[in-house]
């Protein structure tokens, strides 16, 4: 196969690219800055070697994923302009912008450590990304400062944009590397334990073991790895796999740099470099939230600025790391230690995991220092620099059947599953980040401005008490962007502040065989669970934990806006028909689920949407609202703060409901909900006070500032 490896300057590629001049050349392959004649702009592109693609099935594939990893819907990660494979030489190839900045890690190298307001804004710029990729199934699973790119921002407003570097490569590169016996990792100082072994489970935490050492190294300017400094990768390795992690204030303090971290840090860099990936965060978006939170003294200190410079393109290396496309100065390159020679250097006992190589077993003692075999420098060097693409995961396994209340922390996007419907008119909502910081609002919360509409729909049936339609008009208020999950929920409950949620269910009509079954589903101090809602909730513990807050309970009218908008959507997202990406509701996993337990069958959508139970929050970004208000449809229902009664046909201005009532209104559907008319954004439900289900949880609202 005639692959190119050295394009002159004024080849043509593809029929429509004139190669201007190489950018990065190695062993992995080619980086070319290109013209795009059909637009004139200037574009990268970007060739594997041709060992690394040596048969059509790969090279489909690798078209595949690329454009898989192109449907991230974020500023926040390099745009593919196309990606495909070429007629005349059969090389697979991705054309991608050409970006003004530099990495990160050399703005670090050049500042010194930043202020917390820095490094939230970093984070908080690629943790859309990644919440984007990994609610897609995809995991980058190389994040490190050098895969992340600060451009020149367009916008007037932002001193920077954060970009993550290189993606749709990954699962080539370990595809060829698998030729040789070896396996594609990470780079080793930001690389998790799970990356170590060739049966590791490679998940979003995996991204976010990854997060936590880029911000301690943010905060610092050191990497919380002592042996960063030193030259033993087995050492290092140990480190990574065996060795106790000390707290980050400990590792800081032993590094001289304590007083870079902010209050709080230590709990939050623990879940995540937890060397169990199910005790992390569950995603970057989790994570990065959760950073957003701590209460720094300098969070509006900013110095953080980019610098652009020009290639000399006599400078660009002949060999060495296959390098990303960026308009910033070619700097030392780490040359990919050659593949070994000789007896077994390419068969597979060479893919020895390197936990294997290194973790001592439990009988004998620790091994002294010492240099890894060459076999295993070339998996970690090959890793570290081939394995910086986006990764496409398959679908979570499936439930436990001992347990089938258990629910995967991570939410994918199934195989042979169909996208989200990009023809929707809130198409680009549907890939929400986490809630924008709006000075109106408190912090977590979307801005909603209010105005006039329709309440009630005359298609709702008689029993909800919604058919009576009636004009209204809201001030602008703010509502949580998610429901109120478990890890929130019990912060409230170690102040004293509300009562601890029951491992029970109770409701209007329970039977012992509907208790035994269901209240497996309750989610508090469920460890697994911190990131799913607080269910199993009485409306009385959840307008007490608004309180505490700050806030209140919506009111019904401020719930139904908030799904429905001014424009009477019937879903939250809009006016098509509920599916598995959209929102956690009854599909052929429950079905199977109620079957198991001799329980009435029923199915809302067709697909397995991989939750048997209640899912993380914001697992459904195709559900989103136009403002990005997530989880409105399914998951669990959400208690409002109005009793439960007939509408009346008057006009009214910031409605409260009846003065008082037997029932208070639930809203939105669960994960167990079998009717598309119960996710309805004008459906309601009438429930005791009293009542704690495994279907219903809530969130907060406020006024506006």
């Amino acid at each position: 196969m005639a692959l190119p490896q050295n394009l002159g300057p004024g080849s043509l590629f593809a029929r429509d690219f004139r190669i201007l001049k190489p950018l990065r050349a190695g062993g992995m392959g080619a980086v070319y800055v290109v013209e795009q004649l059909s637009t004139g702009k200037q574009r990268a592109l970007k060739l594997m070697a041709p060992e690394l693609v040596h048969n059509a099935e790969v090279r489909e594939r690798f078209v595949r994923e690329a454009k898989a990893a192109a449907n991230i819907e974020s500023d926040h990660v390099v745009e593919t302009v196309t990606a495909g494979v070429d007629e005349e030489t059969g090389a697979p190839y991705i054309v991608m912008e050409l970006l003004r900045g530099e990495e990160l890690a050399d703005a670090v190298h050049r500042s010194g450590p930043l202020p917390f307001g820095d490094v939230a804004e970093v984070l908080s710029q690629i943790g859309h990304a990644l919440e984007q990729a990994h609610q897609n199934g995809i995991v980058h699973r190389d994040l490190k400062p050098e895969n992340i790119f600060l451009c020149v921002s367009k916008r007037r407003d932002a001193a920077f944009t954060a970009k993550i570097l290189d993606f749709g490569i990954a699962k080539l590169v370990a595809d060829g590397m698998q030729k040789t016996g070896t396996q594609p990792l990470g780079s080793p100082l930001f690389m998790s334990p799970e990356q170590t072994d060739r049966k590791g489970r490679i998940c979003p935490a995996t991204d976010v073991w990854a997060l936590g050492l880029i911000a301690f190294y943010l905060l610092t300017g050191k990497s919380y790895w002592l042996e960063a400094e030193g030259d033993s990768l087995q050492t290092l390795l140990r480190e990574i796999i065996v060795d106790p992690l000390p707290s980050a204030t400990e590792r800081a303090t032993e590094l001289g740099v304590a007083d870079k971290l902010p209050p709080g840090f230590d709990a939050w860099f623990a879940r995540c470099v937890d060397r169990d990936v199910d005790k992390r965060f569950a995603d970057g978006g989790a994570a990065v939230r959760a950073f957003g939170e701590l209460d720094a003294k300098d969070k509006s200190e900013r110095r953080l600025a980019v610098r652009t410079q020009t290639i000399d393109v006599s400078s660009v290396p002949a060999t060495g790391a296959l390098e990303l496309a960026m308009t910033a100065p070619v700097g030392a390159q780490t040359a990919l230690a050659p593949p070994p020679t000789g007896a077994g250097s390419t068969t597979s006992s060479a893919a020895v995991s390197v936990r294997e190589m290194v973790e001592p077993p439990r009988t004998q003692s620790v091994p002294q220092k010492s240099g890894l075999p060459v076999a295993i420098i070339a998996v970690v060097a090959a890793g570290a620099l081939a394995a910086g693409g986006f990764l496409l995961l398959r679908g979570p396994s499936a439930p436990d059947p001992k347990n089938a209340a258990t629910t995967s922390a991570v939410s994918t996007t199934a195989v042979g599953m169909p996208p989200p419907d990009r023809s929707s008119a809130h198409a680009a909502s549907a890939q929400a980040s986490a809630a924008p910081s709006d000075p109106r609002c408190p912090q977590g919360m979307v801005y909603l401005a209010g105005g006039s509409t329709v309440m009630g729909a005359k298609d709702m049936p008689d029993y909800t008490e919604a058919r009576v339609t009636h004009e209204v008009k809201l001030s602008p208020y703010c509502i949580d962007q998610t429901e109120v999950t478990v890890r929130a929920y019990e912060a409230c409950v170690k102040e004293g502040k509300c009562e601890r949620t029951p491992d029970d269910v109770d409701y209007e009509g329970i039977t012992d065989e509907s208790r035994a079954a269901y209240k497996s589903f309750c989610n508090a101090r469920k460890p697994e669970r911190l990131d799913h809602p607080i269910n199993c909730v009485d409306w009385d513990m959840a307008s007490k934990f608004c309180a505490w807050k700050g806030a209140r309970l919506p009111t019904e009218a401020e719930w139904e806006v908030a799904a429905r908008g001014l424009e009477q959507r019937d879903y939250p997202w809009g006016g098509e028909t509920p599916d598995a990406t959209r929102l956690n509701a009854a599909g052929s996993e429950f079905e199977a689920w109620s079957l198991s337990k001799s329980m009435k069958p029923g199915k809302m959508v067709e697909q397995d949407d991989k939750f048997v139970g209640t899912s993380p929050v914001g697992s459904f970004r195709a559900g989103a609202t136009p403002e990005g208000v997530l989880d409105l449809a399914g998951n669990v229902f959400e208690w409002t703060a109005d009793w439960f009664g007939p509408y009346t046909p008057s006009p009214a201005t910031d409605p409260k409901g009846p003065p008082t009532g037997e029932k208070r209104v639930a809203r939105g559907g669960a994960f167990n909900a079998k009717e598309p008319q119960w996710v309805k954004a004008a459906y309601r439900w009438g429930n005791l006070p009293r009542t704690y289900n495994h279907g219903i949880g809530f969130r907060c609202a406020a006024p506006a500032k």
